[in-house]
């Protein structure tokens, strides 16, 4: 794969399915780039997500472990108004251990609860005009910032994988306080997520959008834990800006793609995003909203889709060559 933010990736991935005849997946993913991101991960479902998908069930579980190392990761300062040329770079390493259990009360609604153990580190700060204040982080060394969530999710939508027809509502509250476990770090953070599938012209296209607005509070929230904007990852895909460009305690984020067969497998899409993020609700300026649009290819195969990404803006153009449709 490719991707501007990461360069080039190369690595593995090995899924098994129902082989324990439980209804069970197995995923362990190894995966390093020529820009320097290190991410492994292992997660085990029952049952799997696909195989939830549309049904009611009684507990679902999920458990993950994920290590995730940047060594040129970008910080542009908070704002709406962050200058791309403040970038600082710096070597930003995470472990994740999340436990999810899930019931589908019904066909269309989900409710999780999770808790996550969690490990950060900020090291290598370089040149750049928030060089010191990523050394004071670094100074801190490891910190431990575990927080529970608790996610509900309707969704009438026909695939988890490759959806063409439906609604998905997703609204996920997040926290982080000393009685969790951990003390180095105290928010709360909400996010609503509403995404609309739709048929335009036969079986095989598909318009779909996204709307996402997230707020971030509290006194003491880790750097890149403010709602993010940039990049071509799921809850911050703004493409055509690097990852992490915009930072602040709450964001707006709409995303529509028009989804199209081409031959056999492979199909085509037009994209555009916008966004912004602000401090508070009372200091939101749409006149600072970023925008970027561009077209891609899409590689449908039965338990994955392959994604090219070209994305246009007015800092430069992103390429993304990665897997899994963006929403």
């Amino acid at each position: 794969m490719y991707d501007t933010d990461i360069g080039f990736g190369y690595g593995g991935r090995a899924k098994f399915v129902d082989y324990l005849k439980k209804k069970e997946s197995l995923d362990l993913i190894l995966f390093n780039s020529t820009k320097g991101e290190r991410w492994y991960a292992f997660a085990f479902q029952v049952p799997d997500l696909e195989i939830r998908q549309g049904r009611t069930y009684g507990l679902s579980f999920d458990l993950k472990a994920e290590y995730d190392k940047f060594l040129n990761y970008g910080y542009y300062g908070l704002g709406p108004g962050a200058a791309g040329a403040d970038r600082t770079l710096l070597t930003f390493e995470t472990i994740s251990v999340p436990l999810t259990l899930g019931r589908g009360l019904t066909p269309r609604l989900v409710v999780e609860a999770a808790y996550t153990l969690r490990w950060i580190r900020y090291t290598d700060p370089r040149e750049g005009p928030f060089a010191a204040e990523i050394a004071a982080l670094a100074a801190a060394g490891r910190s431990f910032v575990p927080y529970v969530s608790f996610t509900l999710r309707y969704d009438t939508s026909d695939s988890q994988i490759h959806p063409t027809r439906g609604l998905r509502f997703i609204a996920q509250g997040d926290a982080a306080a000393g009685f969790l476990g951990g003390r180095d770090a105290s928010f709360t953070r909400l996010t609503l997520d509403l995404r609309k599938y739709q048929r335009v012209f036969g079986a095989k296209d598909v318009f779909a959008v996204r709307a996402l607005a997230q707020v971030v509070g509290g006194g003491s929230i880790p750097l890149f834990d403010h709602a993010s904007l940039g990049g071509g990852n799921v809850l911050t895909a703004l493409r055509g800006f690097p990852l992490n460009r915009f930072l602040d305690k709450g964001k707006f984020l709409v995303n529509a793609e028009y989804r199209f067969p081409i031959v056999w497998r492979l199909g085509g899409n037009v994209f555009c995003d916008a966004g912004t993020v602000w401090p508070s609700l009372r200091a939101i300026d749409f006149g600072k909203t970023a925008l970027d649009a561009g077209l891609g290819l899409r590689f449908y195969m039965p338990d994955f889709v392959v994604r090219v990404d070209v994305a246009r803006s007015s800092e430069g153009l992103g390429l993304y060559f990665n897997f899994g449709h963006i929403f």
